[in-house]
């Protein structure tokens, strides 16, 4: 800002004993020098001349002095007018007057706005008093943004504490339920951006010995940032939960509705398994494994297009992984099931059950226990036969879904990559380009006018997860639980190179969140 002479106002003349006032009450070390500026300025001086005569420097207790704490950041609101423009002189004079010399430590966040005033004000000054110049500059509008004070004169570290917490965020309601807690929609009080929040209770991964799991979760989240995933934006932790801020998916699951729809038409199932199909290209690309590809993990946007997400049991791919046997029974495959190594093509064969239910209404194994369906497995190769086939489906997809569900690996499309799929008749002349660019019409856009989601199963499982909380809170006393957890924050940088530039939408309405904050900051006032 170029310092300029300019005539105040009288509301900025206020502005200016009021930071007197606070001055007087808050540092001490500077009383005296303040009482002499004050004494030696007439009060016929301060109504008649302007403050472009006025050199006497306004001494202001400099950021390395002060450690702003960020309790206080709410508290400015109060300061303002109803404009949100200007600062409001009655409130702020209300604050100063009552406060004592012995009060000061509790006004930290009016040092923080100090501490900057120093930096980003000054307003060139004519007198009589010959003192070190210092000159306190406004802005061309004539009051001050204490918003961007504050934010400017906190720590980069700080300030991401600030606008990453739980109380950044305005919860709107839950929108889903996992294995340890909810899922909210949520609205980033900042920016007006909306995202799902994944909330999840240390108590239960702890009893669930499922730290490893969300850890690497997190870990493999930071990597990725694709169109057809889920990503995460920012990670974050308290005492008692660990919290994802992913991306926002109107659509809701496909689990929800193939539970409404019972069965998807040919055209719907294709153009599902090749969104899904260009997500796991992705994932596959770098190296991981999702291993829990099923409805649950697959949700729509509102336009229609099918995103992954849960990567709580991906695992990096490995030749030695035998051990790594988690799973959704229903949609394992047989080599997970049967604790052999395996290789990508655990998915395919995911994508292979995935199709089958879609359309038949069921999925080719069904039992009780892990085991059942393992047997079940172990008993015969599932194959559609051509009376099964309803009316409004090709031969080419039942060949498609049979070569997936493929119980021998080597045997299974996929195999050999994801082009192999691709090649497959049923996939002849789709328009992967349009696919990828997004700009196809899905044949299924779900309810625009709702958020896609069961109510009623959302509040049994939410019972369930509490009592269980609620009987191992007590864990979370122990230090060396905590320190289990210790690095899970995470901040999404809009110059990371770590993450895959993309055209999707969902990408770039992530990449773009740190500069939106930044307009934020720019064009709005608390």
């Amino acid at each position: 800002m170029v310092e300029t002479n300019c005539s105040l106002s009288p509301k900025n003349k206020q502005i200016v004993k009021v930071i007197f006032m606070i001055e007087l009450n808050i540092i001490n070390n500077n009383i005296n020098l303040l009482q002499m500026l004050i004494n030696s300025t007439s009060q016929r001086k301060l109504k008649q001349n302007s403050l472009s005569q006025f050199r006497s420097p306004i001494i202001i207790p400099t950021s390395q002095r002060i450690s702003p704490v960020t309790s206080g950041l709410n508290s400015l609101k109060n300061l303002h007018s109803h404009k949100g423009s200007q600062i409001d002189i009655n409130n702020l004079t209300r604050i100063v007057k009552p406060t004592k010399l012995s009060e000061s430590v509790n006004n930290l966040q009016i040092q923080v706005w100090l501490a900057k005033a120093k930096e980003n004000i000054k307003v060139t000054a004519d007198t009589k008093l010959q003192l070190p110049k210092k000159h306190i500059k406004f802005p061309s509008q004539q009051f001050m943004n204490f918003k961007e004070i504050v934010h400017t004169s906190i720590s980069p570290k700080l300030n991401r504490e600030i606008l990453f917490s739980k109380s950044a965020f305005n919860f709107e309601f839950v929108i889903g339920i996992g294995g340890f807690g909810k899922v909210w929609k949520v609205q980033h009080k900042k920016t007006s951006l909306t995202f799902a929040m994944k909330e999840m209770s240390k108590a239960l991964i702890v009893t669930k010995k499922s730290v490893h799991s969300v850890m690497n979760e997190r870990q493999l989240l930071s990597q990725l940032k694709n169109s057809f995933i889920v990503n995460m934006n920012y990670a974050y932790q308290d005492r008692e939960n660990l919290y994802l801020v992913m991306d926002y998916m109107k659509g809701g699951d496909l689990r929800y509705h193939i539970g409404k729809m019972r069965r998807f038409n040919e055209q719907s199932t294709k153009f599902f398994i090749a969104c899904i199909l260009l997500g796991l290209e992705y994932i596959h690309s770098n190296k991981i494994i999702h291993r829990d590809i099923k409805p649950e993990n697959l949700v729509l946007d509102e336009k229609g297009y099918v995103h992954i997400t849960d990567f709580g049991i991906a695992r990096i791919a490995k030749t030695e992984n035998n051990t790594d046997t988690s799973g959704t029974p229903g949609y394992m495959a047989p080599e997970v099931m049967c604790r052999q190594n395996h290789t990508y093509a655990v998915d395919y064969f995911a994508l292979g059950v995935i199709a089958y239910e879609f359309m038949l209404g069921r999925r080719p194994y069904l039992g009780r226990s892990r085991q059942e369906i393992r047997d079940q497995i172990l008993a015969k190769q599932v194959q559609i036969r051509k009376s099964e086939v309803p009316d409004d489906w090709s031969l080419d997809a039942v060949d498609f879904i049979n070569q997936l569900l493929q119980r021998k690996p080597q045997n299974r499309l996929g195999y050999s990559g994801s082009q192999e799929i691709k090649d497959h008749p049923w996939f002849a002349q789709f328009p992967w380009d349009k696919l990828q660019n997004k700009t196809l019409t899905p044949p299924f856009i779900p309810n625009a006018t709702e958020d896609n989601f069961d109510q009623k199963q959302i509040i049994l499982e939410d019972e369930e997860n509490n009592e269980l909380i609620q009987s191992n809170i007590v864990l979370l006393r122990d230090q060396s639980i905590q320190d289990q957890f210790q690095g899970y924050e995470f901040y999404y940088h809009a110059n990371s190179s770590s993450t895959e530039q993309s055209s999707g939408s969902s990408t770039k309405h992530s990449r773009n969140l740190s500069e939106r904050i930044q307009f934020a900051d720019k064009r709005k006032i608390i």
